[in-house]
């Protein structure tokens, strides 16, 4: 029994051990968790899977146009040869039938099959269309990656300010406590009302409930932030950077007076590219007019046998060999071809109307992304002079009530200015730098493959 304890508690341990083994602690500022993300995000790294594809395209293109050498054997066994009758007038014998079985029982066959394309208007526009596909895989690459930054800025925002909100509350919360035990205390003594000590501990019952709440969402803000980073649900995250640090340096980046080229954005060169992908495919399906040429050789050597001897060095091997051209040359098509490069070119037209879209949607969501920047930082700046004049208001409150010159009432009151005051910085602080992130994603450069 002892043994058998003994056994339980070593596997114990090592399961804690592989447990804790598995959680990780990281730290990060802003541009360190935008940089890990952009190696470990799950979106990231399936995008970059598709410029490898994109690139193995390109090499299936290219090798299409050159040569192609392919091999072949074939053996056959023939278990009964067929039997064939023929008259006996073919042999000076009338009337007597003489059955016959042409062929050998074992029969190999190996072939050598050589092919070069010499021209084809499609092989061409086919390595020209690879090209472009490579090249939009890498915006497309580029465009994901920008995405994933404002996933994890926000994300960052989002715990930083719940971490804010829940600092106040613990701060809040320590302050009322202090002040309910305080009156609670003077009115042991007879020098305080009933009502202020129910209406004190019925704050804190609200900021303790605020808390829990708070603490909830913490919880989700981390796991959103961890999911873009591409971490575990184990590992535990600690921000570096804070609220303050962060609006400073948006302000000092002066994204406001950045002028906008749409021709920049990366969603209008990625569109670009499939554009060009749509004309070569007008290109392509016009290539159906054209001829193709082609050259091929084979080389091919047989043996027949009675006897089962096909790699005896004396065995004979009977050898062919030919070489051919082969020209393709389409001449009618009953209208099919027509059609298809019609159908092409409408495709083309289509994307060009989505494109002239596109154009004008950047302006406006430029426009309006950059007056809601201006306006949260007007907000903003407005919600630090109230917070700051809510937490004086609250303060002065609390000392007055300790001195018996402010009624419960009074600090009911100014609590829940100051707590209103102090999350509508918070969420004034948040909207200002997700508003940052939004311009700054517009604002982004694409890349030149």
């Amino acid at each position: 029994m002892k043994i058998f304890n003994k056994i339980i508690l070593a596997i114990t341990l090592l399961f804690t051990m592989e447990c804790a083994s598995a959680q990780n602690t990281y730290q990060f500022s802003l541009q360190e968790a935008i940089d890990y993300a952009m190696e470990n995000n799950y979106d990231v790294i399936y995008s970059e899977k598709n410029i490898e594809a994109a690139k193995q395209q390109m090499r299936e293109a290219t090798a299409f146009g050159l040569p192609q050498i392919n091999g072949s054997i074939d053996y056959t066994d023939n278990i009964a040869l067929p039997t064939s009758v023929i008259p006996g007038d073919f042999f000076g014998t009338p009337g007597q039938d003489t059955e016959i079985q042409f062929g050998t029982k074992y029969n190999m066959n190996a072939g050598l099959f050589a092919s070069q394309l010499l021209f084809s208007g499609k092989y061409i526009v086919g390595l020209q269309t690879a090209k472009i596909f490579m090249e939009k895989a890498s915006i497309d690459f580029f465009k994901d990656k920008v995405a994933v930054r404002q996933q994890v800025a926000n994300s960052y925002y989002s715990v930083l300010s719940t971490e804010e909100a829940l600092w106040v509350i613990d701060t809040t919360l320590a302050v009322t406590q202090e002040l309910a035990e305080e009156t609670r205390m003077t009115y042991d003594v007879g020098f305080a009302e009933e009502t202020d000590v129910d209406q004190l501990e019925l704050l804190v019952a609200d900021l303790e409930a605020s808390k829990i709440y708070i603490k909830n969402q913490l919880g989700i803000t981390h796991a959103f932030l961890k999911f873009y980073l591409g971490l575990s649900d184990q590992d535990t995250v600690i921000l570096k950077d804070n609220m303050e640090n962060l609006i400073d340096l948006r302000k000092n980046s002066k994204i406001i007076s950045r002028h906008f080229n749409y021709n920049e954005n990366v969603d209008y060169a990625s569109l670009a590219k499939q554009k060009e992908i749509r004309w070569m495919q007008v290109k392509l399906e016009k290539t159906n007019y054209m001829p193709t040429l082609a050259a091929n050789i084979n080389v091919m050597t047989n043996a027949q046998r009675d006897q089962w001897d096909f790699f005896d060095p004396g065995g004979i091997w009977y050898t062919s060999s030919a070489f051919g051209v082969s020209l393709q040359i389409p001449i009618w098509s009953s209208g099919e071809r027509d059609a298809k490069v019609k159908q092409a070119k409408i495709a083309f037209d289509q994307i060009s109307v989505l494109e002239d879209q596109l154009i004008t949607t950047l302006k406006l969501q430029f426009q309006t992304a950059q007056n809601e920047y201006i306006n949260a930082f007007t907000v903003y700046k407005n919600k630090e002079k109230a917070r700051k004049v809510a937490e004086k208001i609250f303060t002065t409150t609390s000392v007055k009530f300790t001195e018996g010159m402010a009624s419960s009432l009074d600090i009911l009151n100014t609590q829940n200015q100051f707590l209103s005051a102090e999350q509508d910085y918070i969420n004034a602080a948040l909207s200002l730098l997700k508003a940052g992130e939004e311009l700054e994603k517009l604002l982004t450069k694409s890349i030149n493959p």
